[in-house]
């Protein structure tokens, strides 16, 4: 982006908030976005998602550190020669240890919080449903309602 661009786009910016009236959030025009429910928990969905994110972390876990012995004999023979790029290869492997396992704990975090947001979810809908019955003893429940409890 070109240094006139930017200052047309910032132009645009003030011209369209001093119309506006101020900040505003974006939003899909209501055609699109309105009608029907947009929050609704598939439990199938969250435990694929689980699932993925445990093979991913157990790939890493392998994966991400087969390079480990290698790297570590070659920096170590470096520094031994007296190079100094050995220390630097050393380093390295320190600093690629500390990401990858910063990896391994975000991808059990994600796979952690996903299977108890299917358990939570799960026991809500429970008690939304047995409410739903205790409270209308006798008589049928609304069907958009109990379509959304299964």
């Amino acid at each position: 982006m070109t240094w006139n661009e930017w200052e047309q786009l910032k132009q645009e910016a003030t011209a369209s908030a001093a119309t506006s009236g101020g900040p505003r959030l974006d939003q899909l025009p209501a055609a699109q976005g309105a009608g029907g429910p947009d929050l609704k928990v598939r439990h199938q969905q969250l435990r694929a998602l689980g699932k993925l994110a445990d093979d991913l972390r157990q790939r890493l876990q392998v994966d991400g550190d087969h390079a480990r012995p290698a790297t570590f004999s070659a920096g170590t023979g470096l520094s031994n020669d007296g190079l100094d790029s050995g220390h630097q290869v050393l380093r390295l492997a320190e600093v690629w240890s500390t990401k990858l396992h910063v990896l391994l704990d975000a991808c059990s975090h994600i796979r952690n919080h996903l299977g108890f947001t299917s358990s939570q979810h799960s026991g809500d809908d429970e008690a939304a449903g047995s409410g739903l019955g205790a409270a209308g003893a006798g008589l049928q429940p609304l069907s958009k309602i109990s379509d959304y409890i299964k």
